[in-house]
């Protein structure tokens, strides 16, 4: 049975790779990647808040982990820290290509 943390999981992976072992940026470990990682984690989590609360948006409870902040499961954060350090990673890349 599939979960919204395993639909995740590979996202999260596939950065981590593109950051670590591919492009060797390492941006998880810059305090620009965290700085930016908390903005858009407290965004994510004020749009959150309203769109499975109103309710606007519902989840299968049976495939949720049962962690939440608030009204928003701990799941839709991954999606987050994927795209900033995917997108920094990529950002810090051809910065230093074009230096």
């Amino acid at each position: 049975m599939y979960t919204y943390f395993m639909m995740g999981l590979p996202f999260v992976t596939a950065v981590l790779l593109l950051d670590l072992i591919i492009l060797k940026t390492k941006t998880m470990f810059s305090r620009q990647c965290w700085i930016a990682m908390l903005i858009m984690v407290a965004l994510t989590a004020i749009f959150d808040q309203l769109l499975t609360g109103l309710p606007i948006i519902n989840y299968n409870e049976t495939k949720l982990l049962g962690i939440y902040l608030g009204h928003a499961p701990v799941e839709d954060f991954m999606y987050t820290l994927a795209a900033v350090i995917g997108l920094g990673s990529l950002g810090k890349y051809y910065e230093q290509r074009q230096s």
